[in-house]
């Protein structure tokens, strides 16, 4: 009795046109026309009589015309062409952003936690650090932006925010072009100072700082990330400043609960008045 059923089937895939890019079993079965749910059972036996070409991959079965049977094996399979999620030029230039963003983990993983009177030197050394950091990856997106005039200032924005979104609000501290809701269009990139020649020695450099200071001096820890010098080295090359008469030293603070910290003064300022409690007051 099923034999009989399934003949019937003979005459009607007899004038079916199956395209060469094949039909699915739904796609099959209204074309026959027959019950979706029938439509493997059909298929199958049309394939054991050569009247079309069952193709069965990963479960999904899909019918080709019986000429597209080959010799061995069954029919290529046809890639389906999908558009990048993300515009190729994005990618790269997210992946030119990664270091920058590993560094700013990390300076956040390192901060003691605690209010900022207890740890004040370390935080503000590694609040100073996230700045430069995130300094570093506008200067990166101006550069990515002038390169690709074409790729919206918004777009770069968001591609940002999408592979880092626990990140870019540190950077937007700093940055507000970055923010999420930021302007059109990169401000321009701010002059900068003209850097320190390479060649300077430790005392050279250490001394150009506490000159450009002013009268509020400069603390330690700002000398050391500036300079790239280290602390013991600092505080040494200072002490040798303060013996030969070359600046003013004192451990003060520069807000009413703020840490204590040494700060260098330049001479030419006078030495510096500090009220009670340590607070830096003016310069005398």
């Amino acid at each position: 009795m099923r034999r009989k059923v399934m003949s019937q089937w003979d005459a009607k895939a007899a004038f079916l046109n199956v395209p060469d890019d094949g039909w699915s079993f739904v796609g099959f079965a209204n074309a026959l026309p027959c019950h979706p749910s029938e439509a493997e059972a059909i298929a199958r036996y049309l394939h054991r009589k050569r009247m079309i070409w069952l193709s069965m991959r990963a479960g999904h079965g899909r019918v080709f015309p019986a000429a597209m049977r080959p010799g061995r094996g069954r029919p290529k399979a046809r890639g389906v062409e999908q558009p990048p999620l993300i515009d190729p030029r994005l990618a790269s230039f997210l992946t030119q952003a990664h270091p920058t963003f590993l560094k700013i983990r990390l300076l956040l993983g390192s901060d003691p936690g605690g209010a900022w009177n207890e740890n004040q030197a370390v935080k503000a050394e590694i609040k100073f650090a996230l700045a430069v950091e995130a300094t570093k990856l506008m200067t990166l997106c101006r550069t990515f932006a002038k390169e690709h005039p074409a790729i919206p200032v918004a777009a770069i924005r968001d591609a940002l925010w999408l592979d880092r979104p626990h990140t870019m609000p540190v950077v937007a501290e700093t940055q507000p072009d970055l923010a999420m809701a930021g302007s059109e269009q990169f401000g321009e990139q701010p002059k900068t100072k003209t850097r320190l020649s390479k060649a300077l020695t430790d005392e050279e450099r250490m001394m150009s700082y506490i000159d450009a200071a002013g009268a509020s001096g400069i603390a330690v820890y700002e000398i050391v990330n500036k300079g790239k010098i280290a602390r013991d080295r600092v505080m040494q090359i200072g002490e040798m400043f303060k013996n030969m008469g070359a600046i003013h030293s004192a451990v003060v603070r520069t807000s009413d609960r703020g840490r204590t910290g040494m700060r260098y003064f330049a001479r030419r300022h006078g030495e510096p008045l500090i009220a009670e409690g340590g607070r830096l007051v003016t310069m005398v």
